[in-house]
């Protein structure tokens, strides 16, 4: 198959199931796409400073956060049971709550690996420049 051909017969929804142990039960993470992955850096960027001095700045964890409610499939972080019980004060929130550390750090590097991107842990530190 030439390149052309593999580009019109690409299929960009990819999808996978993630096993989260600790809850016994499967996470369904999708890829993303640009558009997607650039709303969630401008979500997550902040800004120091003033004038000349200012600097942008992106909270890492809060992108990591942001990129979860969009790669989860089955879950909805934005739930309001969820959130209550999280005491939540939205989605973005309710991620950094309800799931531990080093849980988001493999959701986001096998939503980032299903979206193209190599060493994950090296592309968030791209991806937020």
């Amino acid at each position: 198959m030439d390149a052309l051909q593999a580009f019109l017969t690409a299929d960009l929804h990819i999808e996978k199931e993630l096993p989260l142990r600790r809850l016994n039960t499967k996470l369904r993470i999708q890829a993303i796409d640009s558009n997607t992955l650039d709303k969630a850096r401008e979500q997550a960027t902040f800004y120091t400073g003033s004038g000349k001095a200012r600097d942008r700045e992106v909270d890492n964890e809060k992108f990591k956060a942001i990129l979860i409610t969009q790669m989860v499939t089955n879950v909805d972080f934005a739930n309001a049971e969820l959130m209550k019980k999280h005491h939540a004060i939205n989605a973005v929130d309710c991620v950094r709550k309800a799931l531990l550390p080093g849980e988001i750090e493999r959701i986001v590097n096998e939503g980032l690996a299903l979206s193209g991107f190599g060493d994950a842990d090296e592309t968030v530190d791209e991806l937020k420049n």
